[in-house]
Parts: structure tokens; sequence; C-alpha cells
């Protein structure tokens, strides 16, 4: 699973309607879920039979994405879109995606723990619940893997300390973001493959819900007030680079509190 996610610099908030207006914000992959995807295609790599999908609830406008993965080498793109779907919290998101995922034979579920948009990475969770299958959230690091005996073996970032699991498949493997596993680079002569015969589209019609079910009307969690607090501006302090201009930093941080006097 992979969300093409808001960039944050462009967001901009509808106040009457309380949603974020997403229409005209530039879309970029969640670089928690690209580790996810650079993980499969490192399975790939080791097992050139290995079939990747990868399947994004997201606006049409994020296609440019999922063909690029497509010639980085996942074999296939789904992407679940609709107008319907506007507005649908995590638990809406959630149902899109446990119900195509339904309809599909897999050993794995790959995506990230946390998109940049929402801390609260419900989702992964929300689609193992739904489809009856173990989760792992904030995986470091996939170990281990045999499909043929049904496990997989991880580890897991518990802050303070790394804990090693070992897991029945199928499974839903939630992954932190890994700056050293990045996504590969697309070769030069891909950059203008054609892939349309390996992306997939499907609107709502071909899920088989109900519209109770997702967009707002589905949502469980609804924004019912914003409230931002107005910024004072200040005026700048300039000091020299210089003995005189550092001890008149230090002064300064330490009247506003931030050291020890």
């Amino acid at each position: 699973m992979l969300k093409p996610v808001l960039d944050v610099g462009e967001l901009r908030y509808n106040r009457d309607r309380n949603v974020l207006e997403r229409d005209r914000a530039r879309l970029v992959l969640n670089p928690e879920d690209a580790t996810a995807v650079a993980m499969a295609l490192e399975l790939k790599r080791a097992d050139p039979a290995a079939t990747i999908e990868v399947v994004s609830m997201a606006p049409r406008r994020a296609m440019p994405h999922l063909e690029d993965l497509v010639r980085r080498g996942v074999d296939q793109a789904t992407l679940l879109t609709d107008r319907r779907h506007a507005g649908s919290d995590t638990w809406a998101t959630s149902r899109v995606l446990a119900h195509h995922l339904a309809t599909r034979d897999f050993d794995l579920v790959l995506c990230g723990t946390h998109t940049l948009d929402s801390g609260t990475g419900q989702v992964p969770a929300q689609v193992a619940e739904a489809l009856d299958l173990p989760l792992m959230a904030g995986v470091a690091e996939l170990v281990d893997l045999n499909t043929e005996e049904g496990w997989a073996v991880v580890d897991v970032d518990a802050e303070d300390v790394v804990l090693r699991f070992r897991v029945g498949l199928p499974a839903v493997l939630a992954f932190r973001y890994a700056p050293s596993r990045t996504l590969p680079p697309i070769g030069y002569g891909d950059l203008t493959r054609d892939v349309a015969g390996q992306v997939a589209v499907l609107g709502f019609d071909a899920l088989g819900m109900d519209e109770s079910e997702l967009g707002l009307r589905g949502s469980l969690t609804q924004v019912r007030r914003i409230e931002t607090d107005a910024l004072e501006a200040k005026d700048p302090i300039r000091v020299r680079a210089d003995r005189e201009g550092i001890d008149e930093v230090f002064r300064t941080l330490a009247e506003k509190g931030f050291l020890c006097r």
C-alpha cells in the first residue's frame, strides 16, 4: 500500500467545509511508504519470481507516481480513485483498501507506519483488522522471510530498544522511514516506456461497497472546528559574528529561559 501525500508547504484549509483543499497541492511519495516499496524491490531482486503490486487510494493526478514505480521494477500498480472517496478519514480509507486487498492473493502487505499528513498510523492496523491478519508496525528491518513455510522475522524499532519478532504469513508489515533504503533510479531506456498495461484504475463501482461506507458519510472521525493562534511579529536581533555578538546571543537565550544561568 502506498499513499502519495500532499506537499505540506502547499496545503490550504477550507474552513467552511472543514477539509483540506487537496486539488492544487503537489503530490509526493510518502517517505515511509517509499521505504516499504524499496524493501519489496529488494525482495524481488533476491527472488525474481516474486510479484509486486502497488495499491494506492489517491486522486488521478497520482498516476505519474505509480507509473514511475512500474518503471522502477514494480509489476502492477492499482489506483483506487473516485470523487465519492473525497473526505474519507482513516477508517473509510482502510475499508476501501481492505475491500481491494481481499480480492488479491498475497504473502505480505508492505506499507509505511505513518504518513507525512497524519501521524496516527491507523491505516495499517485497520486494514490488518479488516483482513484478519497479524500486524507488525514500526518495522526497521525485514530480517528473514520464508514464504514456503509461512513466516517472516522482523526487527521493530521501539524507540529505546529494537525488538525481534517472528510473524506468520500472510501479514501486514508497516515500516519506519529508512534513509539508507531508497528506490532505484529509472533506467534511461525506461523513462518514457509505456506502462499503461501495468496500471489499473478502479472506481467506486468496482469495489462493491455502499456509498455510506466511504467519503464523509462513512468517516467515523470528522473535524468540527479548527482554531489557530495568531502569530505576533517580532523585530529581529542582528549581531556580528564576533565575541561580542556571541555573548549577546547567549544573554538573549538565557533571558528567554532557553539556557541555564
